[in-house]
Formats: C-alpha cells, sequence, structure tokens
C-alpha cells in the first residue's frame, strides 16, 4: 500500500516549485468538462491501483517529522483551508468560527507559537482579532504536501515556534518524460458547496511557466437537530510563477498571487466582508558548488493582507452598523547555505521582516499603529554518528523590536525590543533488536509576543499601563522523545513531550480584556498504528492527549483540546477503495473560565461526542479520479471544545456554543494530465 507522506532520515527539504497567477475568469472552466474530454484518450490505459490513503493515523517515518500528500488524501479533498487540513493529524484543533477560517493549534499551543509557511514565507493577516489567520489564506488545493516539526526541533524557519513548524510547499516539477502537466477538478457538496479548481504547468528542462486558480463556496450549514449555523462563505485564489533552469542545479523563480473571500461567522459580532491577499516571492537556488559547497538557497517575499470585517454585509443589519477595514504589509527574505562532509551537514543562514499594520473605523482613512522588525542568524548541524545513530543540533539568535504607532495610547511612539535565544538537540537512533528508530530531543525557544498580544488596547494583567508595555517574551524549554516502528504488514509510532513555559501568555476576559504572563508546564503525547489485514483490508488508529498547567494559580491553563482518539478501516482493490474513520471525543473538563487568547477563551466544560465518516475514490482511468465521501454520517448534534461561543447577533444565548455540521455530503472529480 502506498504510503501518503514522504519520509526522508536527515534533513528537512528547502525549496519547492510554486504557483502561479490566473485570473478569476480561468475558474469559468468547468473542470467536470475537461475530465470528460479526456477520459477516452485513457480509456485504453491500464487502471492503477488506487492506493487508497487515509489520515487517521499519518506515520512519522522520520522522527520528529510528519508528511501528508495533499493530493492523494481523499477526506482531505473537501478542506477549506489549511487548519481543516491540519485537524485531520493527530494533536492539531482549530478554534472555530463558523463554515471556515478555524484558528489552529497543535498541543494546546496556540498563535505564533505555531509557525505556518507557504512555499517557505510567513504571511500573518491584518485583523486584530484573527478572523484572517495565517492558515485562513492557504488553499489546499494548491500544494502538494505539508510538512510538521512537532516541539522546538529546528531553527531552520524563524523565531519563536515552540509548538510546531508547520510548511505547505509544492513538489518540484518533473519534465523528464513530458514539456506538460494539468490538473482539474470539481467538489460540490451539501449546502450548495461548489469547488472549482485548475492548475497547469509548461515547461522544459530551461524553465517553466505555471498557473494556478481555484474557487471555492457554500452556504450556512445545518447541524444534526437541522438548525442553521451561520457560516457561508465565497473565496477566490489565483498565482502565477515563471521559472528559469539553465542548468540541472540551477533555479531562479518568480512567483505573485492574489485572491480574495468573505466569510459569515457563528460565533463572532461581525463577519469578514473582504480579504484580499497579494503576494510576490522571488527564489534563488544553487546546487553542487563545490566539493563540501550543496546548496546556496535565497528567498525574497511580499504580502499584503486588506481586511474588511462589518456586521450588515452578511447579516440582517443592526440599529448600528459597524465597519473596520485593516491591513498588513510584510516583506521578509532569508538566505541559506549547506554544506555537507562524511559526517557532517551544515547549515547556515540568515532571515529578516518587517511588518507594517494599518487601520481605520467604520471605513476611515487607515493609520499605521504598529510597526515591528526581525532580525535573524540560525545554524542546524548534522552529526552523523555511526551507521544507527546521528545527533542533530540548532542555534539561532533573533533581534526582534515593535513600536505602538498609534498616538492615542498610554504606549504612543514606544518601542520595545529583545535579543532572543533558541536552540535544541536531538539524538535519533536506529535499533538494532528491532525495526525501530527512536529520538529523544531538548529544545529552548524565546518567543516575542506578536501583534496580537501587544495590542495596547488590551489592559496589562502585571498593572503596567497597556499589554504592549507590560507583557515579556515566552521562555519554553522542552523535551521531546519518541519511536518509529515499521514492518512489512505493521508500523506504529509514539511520541510525547513535557515541558515548563516561564511567562506563559495568557489572555483574561473576567474584567474586560487583559493580557499578561504567568508560568506553566505543558505535557503530552500523540500515537499512531497502521496494521495490513490483508491483501485489501488494513485498519489504523491514532490517539492525542495535551496537558497544561498554570503554576501561579494551580489549575489548568485554557483552550487545549480533550482526549481525541480515531479508528480507521479501509478496503482497496485494484481501481477503488472505501475508507472509514470513527472519531471518539472525551469531554474536556480542564478549563481555566474566562482564560485564553484572542480568539478564544473557556467558558465552560464540554461534553464527549464520536462521528462516523466515510469516504471513498474511484480511478475511472489514468487521467480521471472520483471520489465521495459523508462526513458525520449519522447526523450527530455536537460541538467543539475550542468553540468561540456563538454570537448574540445570531440569536445565541451568553457563553453558548454553536454546533459543528450536521450530515454532510460531498463528491468531485480529478482529472490529471
Amino acid at each position: 500500500m502506498k504510503q501518503f507522506f514522504v519520509a526522508g532520515y536527515a534533513r528537512p527539504a528547502n525549496t519547492a516549485r510554486p504557483q502561479l497567477i490566473a485570473r478569476r475568469p480561468l475558474l469559468a472552466l468547468a473542470p467536470l468538462t475537461i475530465a470528460v474530454a479526456f477520459a477516452n484518450h485513457a480509456l485504453a490505459q491500464e487502471v492503477a491501483l488506487s492506493n487508497a490513503i487515509v489520515v487517521s493515523a499519518p506515520q512519522m517515518e522520520a522522527p520528529v517529522i510528519t508528511r501528508v500528500n495533499l493530493q492523494e488524501t481523499p477526506v482531505l479533498q473537501s478542506a477549506t483551508d489549511g487548519a481543516t487540513v491540519l485537524e485531520q493529524i493527530p494533536g492539531f484543533s482549530a478554534i472555530g468560527n463558523g463554515g471556515t477560517n478555524g484558528d489552529p493549534t497543535f498541543r494546546g499551543m496556540f498563535g505564533s507559537r505555531l509557525a505556518i509557511l507557504t512555499s517557505g514565507a510567513q504571511m500573518a493577516g491584518a485583523c486584530p482579532n484573527r478572523m484572517d489567520n495565517p492558515s485562513a489564506y492557504i488553499s489546499p488545493y494548491s500544494y502538494d504536501e505539508v510538512e510538521i516539526i512537532k516541539g522546538p526541533q529546528t531553527v531552520l524557519w524563524g523565531p519563536g515556534a515552540s509548538a510546531a513548524t508547520v510548511r505547505f510547499e509544492r513538489a518540484k516539477e518533473d519534465f523528464s518524460e513530458q514539456d506538460y502537466r494539468l490538473n482539474a477538478s470539481a467538489l460540490v457538496g451539501s449546502n450548495n458547496r461548489f469547488d472549482r479548481h485548475i492548475d497547469g504547468v509548461l515547461g522544459n528542462e530551461k524553465g517553466y511557466l505555471r498557473l494556478d486558480a481555484n474557487d471555492s463556496r457554500a452556504d450556512d450549514y445545518d447541524d444534526g437537530n437541522g438548525e442553521v449555523v451561520p457560516s457561508e462563505w465565497d473565496k477566490w485564489n489565483t498565482s502565477a510563477a515563471v521559472g528559469w533552469t539553465p542548468d540541472e542545479d540551477t533555479l531562479l523563480e518568480l512567483e505573485v498571487g492574489r485572491g480574495d473571500g468573505e466569510s459569515k461567522y457563528a460565533g463572532r459580532s461581525m463577519d469578514g466582508t473582504k480579504f484580499l491577499r497579494e503576494t510576490a516571492a522571488l527564489r534563488f537556488e544553487k546546487q553542487n558548488l563545490g566539493e563540501n559547497w550543496r546548496k546556496l538557497e535565497a528567498q525574497f517575499n511580499y504580502g499584503y493582507a486588506d481586511h474588511i470585517m462589518d456586521n450588515f454585509t452578511l447579516r440582517e443589519p443592526p440599529m448600528m452598523p459597524m465597519a473596520m477595514e485593516l491591513d498588513r504589509r510584510t516583506r521578509s527574505g532569508r538566505v541559506a547555505s549547506t554544506w555537507d562532509w562524511s559526517d557532517y551537514s551544515w547549515i547556515l543562514g540568515v532571515d529578516a521582516k518587517e511588518e507594517e499594520h494599518r487601520r481605520g473605523l467604520n471605513m476611515a482613512k487607515t493609520m499605521t499603529d504598529y510597526t515591528s522588525e526581525q532580525a535573524g542568524l540560525f545554524s542546524e548541524l548534522t552529526w552523523f554518528m555511526n551507521d544507527t545513530q546521528q545527533l542533530v543540533s540548532g542555534l539561532r539568535f533573533d533581534r526582534v523590536s515593535a513600536t505602538d504607532e498609534l498616538m492615542t495610547t498610554a504606549t504612543a511612539g514606544q518601542e520595545r525590543s529583545d535579543n532572543l535565544v533558541s536552540g535544541f538537540m536531538r539524538l535519533e537512533t536506529d535499533l538494532s533488536s528491532m525495526p525501530a528508530t527512536t529520538y529523544v530531543g531538548l529544545g529552548y525557544v524565546e518567543r516575542f509576543p506578536d501583534y496580537w498580544e501587544l495590542k495596547p488596547s488590551n489592559a496589562s494583567l502585571s498593572g503596567d499601563v497597556n499589554a504592549f508595555a507590560g507583557v515579556q517574551p515566552e521562555k519554553t524549554a522542552q523535551i521531546d522523545l519518541g519511536i518509529n516502528y515499521q514492518v512489512e504488514d505493521l508500523s506504529w509510532w509514539l511520541s510525547g513531550y513535557a515541558g515548563v513555559v516561564n511567562d506563559y501568555i495568557l489572555f483574561d476576559y473576567s474584567n474586560g480584556t487583559q493580557v499578561g504572563n504567568v508560568d506553566g508546564y505543558i505535557a503530552g503525547a500523540e500515537a499512531g498504528a497502521r496494521y495490513q489485514l490483508s491483501d485489501n483490508w488494513s485498519s489504523n488508529g491514532s490517539i492525542a492527549y495535551a496537558w497544561g498547567e498554570n503554576r501561579d494559580s494551580n489549575e489548568a491553563l485554557p483552550q487545549i483540546a480533550p482526549l481525541e482518539a480515531k479508528l480507521g478501516l479501509t478496503y482497496e482493490q485494484q481501481a477503488w477503495a472505501v475508507n472509514s474513520v470513527v472519531r471518539l471525543v472525551a469531554k474536556q473538563d480542564r478549563v481555566a473560565l474566562d482564560q485564553g487568547n484572542v480568539v478564544g477563551y473557556d467558558f465552560a466544560e464540554s461534553s464527549s461526542f464520536a462521528t462516523f465518516d466515510i469516504n471513498g475514490e474511484y480511478r475511472l482511468n489514468r487521467v480521471v479520479t472520483l471520489r465521495a465521501g459523508i462526513d458525520n454520517l449519522f447526523d450527530r448534534t455536537y460541538s467543539e471544545h475550542l468553540n468561540k461561543a456563538g454570537s448574540s447577533a445570531f440569536g445565541y444565548a451568553a457563553d453558548t456554543a454553536f454546533n459543528e455540521p450536521g450530515r454532510t455530503v460531498w463528491a468531485s472529480v480529478n482529472a490529471s494530465f
């Protein structure tokens, strides 16, 4: 059975070939028509095995790293954004708002503790309440693979990622057999869901041109009781890239992208009516520069997010209509060089980022309220100690500063800056007594407070004039350990962690919005297994648990998802396969009432629930693949613990969680040639 992750025992992959422009009118092309038109061309070709893929228990073949193929996993075909992709992976959850744009968490950690990159770049949103969090701008259709590096076990991709580093990447284009590739797909489903996607590449050994465009929309969904939950969305993305490859060791690429959309939020007093995103990236890579100098890579990125939220466009206008427009401009760059010797591999690099955030009330002219700068130096060394062991270590230094540019605050014009250090060391061992790899790593991260934690409008829990003056950098020391076992019919893995967090940044809503620091403990584990029962049947399962405690109050840390398990069963035969998944979620009674983060807080304990999903695929021929699924097959009524309480504007009582979707049916067709 084909694995759905690409495992490498050595360093994480670096650059990936990207996406490219296409005007929105391209979306009028009907992928269904394309699929049918090319179907007969391939009918005479041999139909390959379906290679059904499930994500109930994604395996960690490489220590600390999990990779998931986004194109070959049926359950991910109905994902709406980056958060819904990550939720399928053990340890991840998301704070829900409605139908889309949930805010992901990993092991109970939220926000900038979780670095999310697309093609090597980070782009934060503009909303002061994270309506447009980084994963909201990610279209799963536009990427081939997501890589997760758990814990503070890398320093290559920016500062502060104490929980994990998540990288959405494109696969490298291959022109060895043909000089073009074209993919087209369409998905329809409950609640008038309709997605369209088309991407294509034309090129040869000297260069290429890539176009990508997608559109996704849906109406409000019904919960298991048949009650309507405000959740409609409509969004689109386009991108284009041109690459020059004068030889097999050189790449120079320019990529540009643009997208927009709107979304109704059951859990907010306002909706997002504009999510304009504009990006540009220039990438350079040169390999095999000398006997030991393996690679030089450089990347320069530009990102612009323009966001409007209001309470009258997507809902019944209230007596007092309100709107706010905000934007964020981000410029960043990274240069890294890799050297290889017989026993060592060394990566050395620098990165930098500057951001400007602006805001305006009731569509007034926006004004700058926040700026920040970051510059970092990083190094990562792998020592191949012998045939069965390697030691990986990393160290980075950062200088970070932020300025309160809003002249109406107590800290107007003031600048904050800190020198931060992060590092890790990890031992990886192939066991001689069994077909398994173990790892144990110790990491330390200092994280500068982000824009949402430093907002001067928030009060300070420490008694300072506001949060901008009072919130201190967060410091996490964590041990990660695990084992990965694999034989022909059986594979299983286990990863665990325990950490001490000093100056953990906490939001308290018991008396307005206050932000400050507490000290905490964190711990937890994830595990997964897969067993090939027969030639056609395989089973899989996973379990994840996260725990946190406030050392100052001896109470739970807030906004931590409960114990969760998934059990899956797959049947595959020649060109088709069926996957079924039971999701079991325990109640969460470890809560910290009125405490949380900028998006959500604990307002009640949550109940346990179980859901059952089923999906499958049929490979009609080498070109066309049909997929379909039913999520929440038994139409259960349930709500997630990480739930932004329903908005009173939609009739929800105070501190009442809104429910998740009831039975949802979807079907898709994909043509690839």
